[in-house]
């Protein structure tokens, strides 16, 4: 396979590059690949897939599990540092009982269509295993949905939301409006952070990727690449437990550069729990193993400005036309806000989450 088109030194502006890439890697390296096709189709009509290639025992005892494009949009540096991960792993000899199991691209079509959800509108990191759960409602978004989805006939008002805004979060307070936004919700399927009615193909085929080489694992450290929260390109490892938790200490004592940040009982928490995460029901799926799990963000942009990008990327997405110019500039905003165009930025983070999946690897070797 010839290598990729690419911007010298910088990340591919498309899924097709990004996932051409990591098979030009995995086969240059002379590893195997995995291709779980989904029945969605790209802008150009092409097929999508989730990739997947393993390093190391083929029946670990301990294992790494790094995930990219969960959030489409957020996959390019996800995919970037999978790739660099795996020419510096073919550099080690690995002890004979550990594994790592890199899958690129969880959500192809977001990444494809540069949104954070699948073609159904569904957040995958709120809907793991959504056919088999009772959810609890989040009643507070039923009175956000209307300001943060309007069904207007043109481009939407940001002064408008943010007024709103701003009077929500006099009556509610900032955590409140925070958690009724991106905790996740079940009952508005054109809405933010939709978690679905059932669980996706996405994490149906994720789920068979885990019984299949993950199976054997008695220790499981999940990292699942995320950008947007946290200061500009520095790296937050999120963590769904207190702040003097099992899960939070290990993750302090693993990733000793980046801000593990607990977001149960911690009076500090710049984000919620949210329901249905990947990381969490990948370590629920290995009842028998000791397993830990991080959503690693890098810092983009602030969260205003966050907010506001996809407020009205999700107006285009649902009513507007990407081929006019204006529609097209705010689809392009939306992803600039989660993978920046800024070498500086890149840079930053390739060294940044590059540092992190060392010393969660080294984490891994040395779980005993």
């Amino acid at each position: 396979m010839n290598p990729p088109i690419d911007r010298p030194g910088r990340l591919p502006l498309t899924y097709d590059e990004c996932r051409a890439r990591f098979r030009h890697v995995v086969g240059a390296l002379g590893l195997p690949v995995e291709t779980h096709p989904l029945d969605v189709a790209g802008p150009e009509g092409q097929r999508l897939s989730v990739d997947v290639t393993a390093v190391g025992s083929a029946s670990p005892e301990r294992a790494l599990l790094v995930l990219s494009g969960v959030h489409g949009v957020e996959g390019f540096i996800g995919s970037a540092l999978q790739c660099a991960f795996l020419d510096r792993l073919a550099a080690l000899t690995l002890p004979d009982d550990v594994g790592v199991v890199v899958v690129h691209a969880v959500n192809p079509w977001g990444m494809a269509w540069g949104r954070r959800q699948d073609d159904a509108n569904v957040d995958l990191n709120r809907n793991w295993r959504r056919s088999d759960r009772t959810v609890i409602d989040n009643d507070d978004y039923d009175e956000v949905h209307p300001l943060a989805c309007p069904a207007t006939a043109e481009i939407p008002d940001v002064g408008e939301l943010l007024v709103a805004a701003a009077d929500l979060v006099e009556r509610w307070g900032l955590d409140r409006v925070r958690d009724a936004i991106t905790v996740g919700q079940y009952r508005h399927a054109d809405g933010l952070h939709f978690g679905g009615h059932e669980t996706r193909p996405s994490n149906r085929v994720l789920e068979r990727i885990v019984d299949q080489h993950l199976g054997s694992a008695q220790r499981v450290l999940v990292v699942d690449l995320h950008t947007g929260h946290g200061p500009r390109g520095e790296a937050v490892a999120l963590v769904d437990d207190t702040p003097d938790g099992e899960h939070a200490r290990f993750l302090r004592a693993a990733l000793p550069t980046a801000t593990v940040e607990a977001t149960r009982s911690n009076p500090d928490a710049t984000t919620g729990t949210k329901s249905g995460q990947i990381g969490n029901g990948v370590v629920d799926l290995l009842p028998g193993a000791v397993g830990h799990a991080t959503s690693l963000e890098i810092g983009t942009t602030p969260d205003e400005e966050q907010l506001v990008a996809t407020f009205l990327e999700h107006w285009v997405h649902h009513h507007g036309d990407r081929t006019r110019p204006d529609h097209a500039a705010v689809a392009w905003a939306y992803r600039c806000c989660f993978t920046p165009d800024d070498a500086v930025w890149e840079a930053r983070a390739r060294q940044v989450g590059g540092r992190q999946l060392d010393d969660a690897l080294a984490a891994v070797v040395a779980w005993t």
